[in-house]
């Protein structure tokens, strides 16, 4: 058998592991959990036309539940859900 030269040979030290400062900015990304009050727990429900509904589906797209939509939509897009003055 030959001998083997080893001399060019580098190791190189590769980290599996996260470190200790890593561990920390990893545990900072989570959220808080939100309290009850924040939590979306009430249910309301609206009955719509099937032509209606064809278009919602169309914006919707296939991926984004339609209840999740519209919540949306009527949070961003409409004053539905702030509070207004007495009068109004």
């Amino acid at each position: 058998m030959g001998k083997k030269n080893l001399d060019s040979l580098v190791i190189k030290s590769e980290r599996i592991l996260p470190t200790k400062e890593e561990e920390k900015d990893l545990r900072k990304k989570a959220s808080k959990p939100k309290t009850v009050k924040e939590r979306d727990s009430e249910v309301i429900s609206i009955k719509i036309t099937p032509t209606e509904l064809a278009i919602i589906k169309g914006k919707a797209g296939e991926l984004v539940p339609l209840g999740t939509f519209v919540k949306h939509y009527i949070r961003t897009k409409t004053d539905l859900f702030t509070k207004q003055g007495p009068n109004e």
